[in-house]
């Protein structure tokens, strides 16, 4: 395995642990899983749990598709540009109600800033 591939893989492995980890805490935590002011009504909460488990299924999908990068790079792709579309929707999150926690904004940091790197590292 190249240095390239590896590290693709790697990084692919990362996220996917983040994400799975992450979903699955905002399953269970709810909106006490997201840092800074946890107010929120039921709908809310509702809310954040169901889409955990979908960011919870994007990690798994990533671990997936981390072991088989080489012959799946449609499936890369398409989890980076899934990256990409989140990180654009929680700028827009910025603009409407103003600056997020700072975690949050690290999260949007490579959010935005990673999935070219992992076109860039596969196309190589």
């Amino acid at each position: 395995m190249t240095a390239r591939a590896a590290a693709l893989r790697a990084i692919l492995t990362a996220g996917g642990a983040v994400a799975s980890t992450a979903g699955m805490d905002t399953m269970l935590r709810g909106v006490r899983s997201v840092p800074g002011d946890q107010r929120a009504n039921a709908a809310v909460d509702s809310e954040l749990r169901y889409y955990g488990a979908f960011y919870a299924a994007y990690g798994l999908t990533l671990l997936r598709v981390a072991r088989r990068h080489g012959r799946h790079p449609d499936a890369v792709r398409g989890a980076a540009g899934a990256l990409m579309l989140a990180g654009l929707a929680r700028a827009g999150g910025w603009a409407a109600h103003g600056a997020p926690h700072p975690a949050q904004r690290a999260l949007l940091v490579v959010e935005l800033a990673l999935p070219p790197a992992i076109v860039a590292l596969q196309r190589r």
